[in-house]
């Protein structure tokens, strides 16, 4: 499991905080770009109980979807994260004097999902989805998936609850996470996968289609599809490509991997993306799974990378002007290469893999 980094990185801004409260607007990272729209929607698999819960109560899970625009012709904006989300990551961090309002202060510039101004094409983008690192929300990804998508994907994200640091569901209730042991890790995995499967299958619903991509409600193929994760999501992306047939790629971005995908290996694309000194040398796991990716496959390291270079971080560091400030301790989080060339990189570098598979 990964230290937590997001605690060493407040710790480190406390002496720069009070010059973000001004209203920040993260850009759209990549060329040949469209509008976004994003939506967000709560499901519930009623066939299933959350372990985590203990309570008997149904899986819930909360889900983003990122959806192309061609012809975009209104915008807005809109608050990069929900505000009980920003006001627990305040509250969170307050004892090492972060300000209120730090995230509330970001927002995001996306397409309004309105039929009678732009079109609704018939035929189905590529589909990605998209698993994050263990306690972490899916909104420190919402700039990164959301340039994605502008090159033309859906991205599907999805938001783990409990083992996320908070998840707060569109009705205003939210559910904070608690403390994954190395023991509970691979039953911790299992939900994941749980989770992606059955979001993957819902996807067959016209109604929620219409929901999450309102501005490809037509969409109906669903294999055409590859899978994205971040530290822990990269594992679950590893294993639910084991139980999803139509996936046709995934990428492990920067996490170790668990259970028995490290022994039976996959036949289909994938990639490993780790930061400096995350290699095949220095992760037994990569080293176990790399002779049974009998697929196409790639491993690259990136100098100059930390864990958290591919999440928002850096790029929200640059574009508040941060990131000349920040003392030297803070590239154990970020790495030391600037905010919007790194979003640049990583962007890029998941456009490419997309192309490539899909």
């Amino acid at each position: 499991m990964m230290p937590p980094y997001s605690t060493l990185l407040f710790l480190c801004l406390v002496c720069i905080l009070p010059f973000v409260h001004s209203k920040t607007t993260l850009p759209i990272i990549g060329r040949n770009s469209t509008g976004v729209v994003i939506t967000s929607m709560a499901l519930t698999d009623s066939r299933r109980h959350d372990p985590f819960a203990k309570d008997g109560r149904a899986r819930s899970i909360v889900v983003s979807g990122f959806s192309p625009v061609s012809n975009c012709r209104h915008q807005h904006e809109i608050a990069y994260m929900p505000s009980t989300t920003a006001k627990f990551q305040d509250e969170k961090y307050s004892s090492y004097g972060l300000p209120n309002g730090t995230f509330q202060s970001l927002s995001l510039r996306t397409c309004v999902a309105d039929s009678n101004s732009t079109k609704c094409p018939s035929r189905s983008p590529p589909l990605v989805i998209f698993s994050g690192a263990l306690a972490t929300s899916r909104m420190i990804y919402n700039s990164l998936l959301q340039s994605v998508a502008a090159a033309g994907y859906l991205v599907l994200s999805i938001d783990h609850p409990y083992d996320a640091d908070i998840v707060e569901f569109p009705d205003g209730t939210s559910i904070v996470g608690v403390n994954i042991e190395d023991s509970e890790i691979e039953d911790a995995l299992a939900v994941r996968v749980e989770d992606i499967s059955f979001v993957y299958k819902q996807l067959a619903n016209p109604s929620f289609r219409t929901k999450l991509f309102p501005m490809h409600r037509h969409a109906r193929s669903l294999q055409n599809t590859a899978i994205i994760g971040h530290s822990f999501g990269g594992a679950a992306a590893a294993t639910a490509m084991q139980q999803i047939p139509f996936i046709r790629g995934g990428l492990n971005i920067d996490g170790t991997m668990f259970g028995s995908v490290l022994e039976t290996g996959l036949k289909r694309p994938f990639m490993l993306i780790g930061h400096e000194n995350k290699t095949q040398a220095t992760d037994p796991s990569w080293k176990q799974i790399w002779p049974h990716l009998t697929g196409w496959k790639k491993e690259i390291e990136v100098k100059g990378a930390a864990h958290y270079s591919f999440s928002d971080l850096p790029l929200i560091a640059a574009e508040t002007g941060l990131q000349d400030l920040l003392p030297p301790e803070v590239e154990q989080v970020l790495g030391s290469i600037e905010g919007r060339q790194m979003m640049n990189f990583t962007v890029t570098y998941i456009r490419n893999f997309l192309r490539t598979v899909l």
